[in-house]
């Protein structure tokens, strides 16, 4: 009897010791059944084309599909909500760009905080914001536009796709970097805000390449310089702003990978690692270079960083700009 009593007790000793090993087996195993990558804006614009990049690279890494679904709306809000309040196993992704950010410095409310409501994985891409002029105004260069403004103040004026947007806050970052004085042209879109810089109707406007490049490859309007700490690929030519003598100018749009906050540290490495092996092909890279943007695989430590940073840079530049609704 005493045999049998110590038999049962080591079985259920077994038991108990596999129960207790199976949470870590199943972290081990992520991912086991298909991936949900929200993107919080419509499909077909540089955020989607950027998302499936990533979800594809996840895929064929980690073995599983990704599904991609655009949840559209609120300046990207409801997508990024529905990935804040989803459950931080890994099975549901965040790929989202710097409206992250800046949405709670401009809008009323948001649902969601940048920094406590997610766990980056890799910040994906940059793609700057580039100064654009009709060829040849002011001089063709930053120097000799920011000299013009000076010398003509209130004469200037910029278009932007919208009050709020990251094109109008690099125009009025511009105005307090420089002491020039611009009047602000709001339009709805980056197509006719860079139409009315060719018609004259305003002199300039910050834009993304994408949004510029047929004019710009058409020779209708020029680029001055480029608002990121580096140049762009596809415009090896054109100056940073900081090149041309304006510094800590990096104004953009970031393209990163998220979670939900909680979900454990081994499913964000893993995901990491797939973006990280991807970038290291030429043909992904490409992809990304020729939609105007800087390939910028940083680790999920950095990316949090940076996340914080951002924050804390839109804080500052909306107070110093004030009523984004008025300038």
């Amino acid at each position: 009897m005493k045999k049998i009593h110590r038999i049962s007790s080591l079985l259920s000793a077994a038991a108990l010791g596999l129960a207790c090993s199976l949470p870590a087996h199943a972290a081990t195993a992520y991912p086991d059944k298909p991936i949900h990558l929200i993107v919080p804006f419509a499909a077909g614009g540089s955020t989607d084309i950027l998302a499936r990049m990533a979800g594809q690279a996840i895929s064929t890494s980690l073995g599983q599909p990704v599904v991609v679904e655009n949840r559209a709306g609120a300046s990207g809000n409801i997508g990024m909500e529905a990935v804040a309040r989803a459950a931080p196993d890994g099975y549901t992704l965040l790929f989202t760009t710097t409206n992250l950010t800046l949405n709670p410095e401009v809008l009323e409310k948001v649902p969601y905080d940048p920094v406590s409501s997610f766990s980056g994985v890799s910040m994906l891409a940059f793609a700057p914001m580039i100064l654009i002029t009709k060829p040849g105004f002011a001089g063709g260069s930053l120097q000799s536009l920011v000299k013009y403004g000076l010398s003509h103040p209130g004469q200037l004026n910029f278009s932007s796709s919208g009050a709020g947007g990251a094109p109008h806050l690099a125009g009025e970052m511009l105005k307090l970097r420089t002491g020039m004085k611009m009047t602000h042209v709001p339009y709805k879109g980056a197509a006719p805000a860079i139409a009315d810089i060719v018609a004259g109707q305003v002199q300039m406007t910050f834009t993304t390449y994408v949004s510029a490049s047929a004019m710009l490859h058409a020779h209708r309007v020029a680029a001055l310089a480029v608002a990121s700490s580096q140049r762009l690929p596809v415009l090896p030519d054109v100056p940073t702003v900081e090149q041309a003598g304006i510094k800590d100018f990096e104004i953009g749009t970031m393209f990163g990978l998220l979670a939900p906050k909680g979900t454990p540290a081994p499913v964000i490495q893993r995901l990491y690692e797939a973006l990280k092996h991807s970038s290291a092909d030429p043909a992904f890279r490409g992809k990304i270079v020729n939609l105007g943007a800087s390939v910028i695989v940083d680790t999920p430590q950095e990316y949090d960083a940076y996340l914080r940073k951002d924050v804390a840079k839109w804080k500052q530049l909306i107070a110093q700009i004030g009523d984004i609704s008025k300038n």
